[in-house]
């Protein structure tokens, strides 16, 4: 299983959103622009952040949270919005599949993270108890299509990191995403018109569920 704070600690690592890119952020505008700035926005799972730093900046007045397993990079982030001066932007230590964080926020954003989690369905659970009513839950997760293209192209050390989604442990879909949720899943890739982009596919879904 992948061990982030070694990777952390140990990687001159890339500051970079791990799927769709820089592309994400002006997805997530999107998305607000569909839904509402939200007054709060937590990353579950934001290593680097890429989303959270961009998108406080953009919108100074709403509050954004980043969460991640790992000290060093929680440390990091922290560090890096101080020095930008970002006040609404904060970090902490928390972990999937059970949160310790008691609060609740207009938008839950894991995206690239439930790969690395055993207890997906239990994740996702945890996940939508952290959205306020009228939120949203933006979700990302491996299914059976993730498996069968990991299983094909990856090789060595990222077959490693992929184990979960490649021994097919954690592999979740819209049925189970409801039934986690209570919710009504919807295409996250087609709310936002990304549809057409390369990582927006089946391999790589991502929802919204409403709370």
């Amino acid at each position: 299983m992948m061990d982030w704070e070694r990777f952390y600690e140990e990687a001159d690592y890339d500051r970079c959103a791990y799927l769709g890119g820089e592309a994400m952020v002006d997805l997530a505008e999107r998305f607000f622009e569909t839904v509402g700035v939200p007054d709060d926005f937590a990353s579950v799972g934001c290593g680097p952040a890429v989303c959270p730093f961009a998108l406080a900046d953009r919108y100074p007045d709403a509050e954004f949270v980043g969460l991640d397993l790992s000290p060093t990079v929680v440390a990091d982030n922290r560090e890096r919005a101080a020095e930008r001066g970002l006040e609404n932007l904060d970090f902490a230590v928390d972990s999937l599949p059970a949160l310790d964080v008691d609060l609740r926020f207009d938008v839950v954003y894991c995206v690239a993270t439930l790969y690395f989690v055993a207890d997906a369905e239990r994740a996702v659970a945890e996940l939508y108890d952290r959205v306020r009513e009228g939120g949203h839950l933006v979700l990302n997760y491996p299914n059976r299509y993730s498996r069968a293209r990991f299983d094909r192209e990856f090789e060595g050390r990222k077959r490693e990191a992929f184990e979960l989604v490649l021994e097919g442990e954690n592999l979740l879909s819209y049925e189970a995403i409801r039934a986690a949720t209570g919710g009504r899943p919807r295409s996250y890739w087609k709310l936002v018109d990304a549809e057409d982009r390369e990582f927006a596919d089946r391999a790589r879904p991502c929802v919204v569920v409403e709370k």
